[in-house]
C-alpha cells in the first residue's frame, strides 16, 4: 500500500462537479488487494473502486494534480493548491 499524508489544500471533483473546494487533503492511499484508491479530505473519505486510468499532472516543482478514471468512466480529480513531491513507499 502506498500512502501520502499531510498534503496541501485541494479542490476535489467527480466528473467536473466540485465535491470539496480548497479543503485540507489528509491522505491518499492505494490498496492493491482491493483495487481501491482512498482519498481522505477533511470531513470526507472518498473511494475509487477498480481504477482503470491514472493521470498525474507533474512539473518541475512536483505534482499539481491527479485524475483517476474508474471502471464506469467517472473522473475523480484532485487539484492541489501547491505542487508537492511524492515519495514511494516500500511494499508491505
Amino acid at each position: 500500500m502506498a500512502v501520502v499524508r499531510d498534503l496541501p489544500p485541494c479542490l476535489f471533483a467527480v466528473n467536473h462537479e466540485a465535491i470539496a473546494e480548497w479543503v485540507p487533503l489528509l491522505g491518499i492511499a492505494y490498496e492493491p488487494k482491493k483495487d481501491l484508491f482512498e482519498i481522505i479530505l477533511q470531513d470526507l473519505e472518498h473511494w475509487v473502486h477498480h481504477p482503470q486510468t491514472f493521470y498525474e499532472d507533474e512539473g518541475p516543482r512536483g505534482v499539481a494534480g491527479l485524475e483517476i478514471i474508474d471502471a464506469q468512466g467517472l473522473r475523480h480529480t484532485l487539484s492541489l493548491f501547491q505542487s508537492i513531491k511524492f515519495t514511494r513507499m516500500a511494499k508491505e
